[in-house]
């Protein structure tokens, strides 16, 4: 890149920090500042909180968003060979190519040119409308590859958090860990950190897990055990395999859930399906590191092996393993059934939140 385009980056950047609207995110990598059209902010996947006025840390990373289009030079230089092309030829949430250097270039398929220096992240070219779901998914290569340097970890699970203690659900697709997560939302009742996938690494002593800005992917037949009969809300997102994506703002409201950035850990639940009645026992030591290493899709997770915006390092976070203290279970899990009340009572007195008892049962679990 040439002084040229990293004046113009400057330029663009700093006009955008001081004409946008601001939302600071707390997240476990610490504050994620967001700089866009007021609109684009609301419509950001993340659980809402108090905004950041002043703070003595400094953000992880900084995103602004500008509608100006680059100057042609920068993206020619994204036709030259020392390009770099994604092996997944821009499908979906990432890049089609991208170039290093000071400021680094990507390139979406039919999408916006991403600039990046330091910690300063630039969206440009975004049509009107459009800026929210591509700050989403540059957000989720900040958490993914920004939080490598950090020592965190792409996790597969669902995690909620119950009275500060967060609990772990790892399991395989379609073993039900949205539909726990949720239904736990609601009857102990916990606050959710993801349904599906979020960052996780180590604090001190503690496992620190955190969400990604991703909706609610969450299957018909859950949404009614939660109550959610809104057919406007069902032909607002079309179901895809009978399960319907909901933004972060309408799974709160229509599911009746509240929503955490980041949750210590200190409880893993194993969930298989289960033919019969949901069954469960307590995990040894063996069981709790073997659960928690499951959860790391870090390293499979094909979406997510090329750091095109080059956040992160070449050195790979330390194993996953238990902090001292963390209670585990295994799950044998009917979504169709009542969960075992004895394991509530467990999971409660080890966690530290009796579980609410519904008025009427069947509105929480299909018989």
């Amino acid at each position: 890149m040439t002084a040229r385009a990293a004046d113009w980056f400057t330029a663009s950047y700093e006009h955008a920090f001081a004409t946008g609207h601001h939302r600071s995110l707390d997240s476990a990598l610490g504050p994620i500042d967001i700089i866009a059209a007021h609109d684009d902010l609301e419509a950001i996947n993340w659980p809402p909180h108090p905004s950041r006025s002043e703070s003595a840390v400094p953000s992880a990373v900084t995103i602004a968003v500008t509608a100006q289009p680059a100057p042609g030079q920068i993206s020619a230089s994204l036709e030259s060979a020392h390009t770099q092309h994604s092996p997944l030829h821009g499908r979906g949430a990432f890049p089609l190519r991208w170039l290093p250097g000071q400021p680094w270039a990507a390139r979406y398929d039919d999408g916006p040119l991403v600039l990046r220096h330091g910690n300063q992240i630039l969206i440009s070219e975004v049509s009107h409308g459009s800026a929210s779901a591509w700050i989403n998914r540059v957000l989720r290569e900040a958490f993914v590859h920004g939080g490598r340097r950090h020592g965190f970890r792409l996790c597969h699970a669902a995690i909620v958090d119950i009275a500060g203690r967060g609990l772990l659900i790892t399991g395989p697709s379609g073993a039900g860990k949205t539909d726990l997560a949720l239904k736990l939302a609601q009857q102990l009742p916990a606050r959710v950190v993801t349904i599906d996938r979020g960052i996780i690494g180590r604090q001190g002593d503690h496992l620190i897990a955190g969400t990604l800005p991703f909706g609610m992917n969450i299957h018909r037949d859950t949404l009614t055990d939660l109550g959610c009969h809104s057919e406007e809300l069902l032909r607002r997102y079309p179901p895809t395999n009978d399960k319907h994506y909901l933004s972060t703002a309408d799974a709160i409201r229509h599911c009746r859930i509240a929503l955490v950035p980041q949750t210590r850990i200190h409880g893993l639940v194993q969930l298989t399906p289960a033919a019969a009645a949901t069954q469960w026992h307590s995990l040894d030591a063996v069981g709790l590191t073997r659960t928690l290493r499951s959860a790391d899709t870090s390293d499979t997770d094909p979406g997510y092996q090329t750091d095109w915006l080059g956040l992160g390092t070449d050195r790979a976070p330390a194993p996953l393993r238990p902090s001292p203290g963390t209670a585990g279970w295994s799950l044998r899990y009917r979504p169709d059934r009542p969960l075992p009340r004895a394991w509530l009572h467990d999971i409660t007195q080890t966690l530290g939140r009796e579980p609410r008892r519904p008025r009427d049962q069947r509105s929480h679990m299909r018989r």
